[in-house]
């Protein structure tokens, strides 16, 4: 029963810090920091908790999704704008990975970088609070501005660094409206989600435990869901000061107390 429980509590975490701009990682080195007993789960639930957040993404942008296969499969221009803004985008963090993936894993064990890290997201969130007032929409995206967002989403590859702050700060910096902001950086995390299971899946092997690591999974993609669509309200209002508190709060407390 607690084998469950680990389970569900994991993917409702899993979930919740994914998408909102909190920091999953940072929240993973401040709670090994914590708990030095704390043992990493094994790869396989890592991959399956990831996958749970990708089934959310899926439910809550499914017509976004089915747009835009439909216009990549009948060749529609004016519908390749927005997969094409996404292409671009992605390309950063996709060269981070794949050249320098060595270099960042020894940050995941430093909660030092981690505090830097939650503390530069709330700056962020601070700054597009200031100063994030317009209106734009996704078509009206240039690829110079996808591609400066894409390099906000590799520069999260830092812990501490929110993804989804990064990217959605920056949008709003740009002059786009909260939720037109919050859309693109959903969809983008899409192909960066992706291409960590891809990796990840190679060469996993079965597990006993696998209905367990459903449960987290599940819950997950439930959490996960449930972020998305509170996040998206907020920033309808662009209310992003909670996270930015909470941000700073964690970061200043793991500075501390912790490095």
């Amino acid at each position: 029963m607690n084998d469950v429980i680990n389970a569900f509590l994991l993917g409702v975490l899993q979930g919740l810090t994914e998408f909102l701009p909190v920091s999953s990682s940072g929240h993973l080195v401040i709670v090994r920091s914590l708990m030095p007993e704390f043992v990493a789960p094994p790869e396989i639930f890592d991959v399956l908790l990831h996958g749970g957040t990708l089934i959310a993404l899926g439910v809550y942008f499914k017509r976004d999704l089915a747009g835009i296969t439909s216009d990549i499969v009948h060749r529609q221009r004016r519908g390749l704008h927005l997969p094409l803004m996404l292409f671009v985008a992605s390309i950063p963090v996709g060269v981070v990975g794949f050249f320098w993936a060595d270099t960042v894993t020894p940050l995941f064990s430093s909660p030092r970088v981690a505090s830097f890290g939650l503390i530069g997201t709330s700056v962020l969130l601070a700054s597009a609070a200031r100063f994030g007032r317009g209106e734009r929409t996704m078509g009206q995206m240039q690829l110079w501005q996808a591609f400066a967002v894409g390099c906000f989403q590799a520069f999260a590859v830092i812990p501490g660094v929110s993804r989804s702050g990064a990217t959605i700060s920056l949008a709003l910096i740009l002059g786009f409206s909260g939720t037109e902001s919050a859309r693109f950086s959903f969809l983008l995390s899409i192909p960066a989600i992706l291409g960590i299971v891809a990796v990840r899946v190679a060469g996993l092997g079965g597990s006993g435990m696998i209905g367990i690591y459903l449960v987290g999974a599940i819950a997950a993609a439930v959490s996960g869901w449930l972020s998305i669509a509170l996040l998206m309200r907020v920033l309808l209002k662009r209310r992003l000061l909670p996270f930015t508190l909470y941000c700073f709060a964690l970061g200043s407390f793991s500075l501390v107390f912790l490095v």
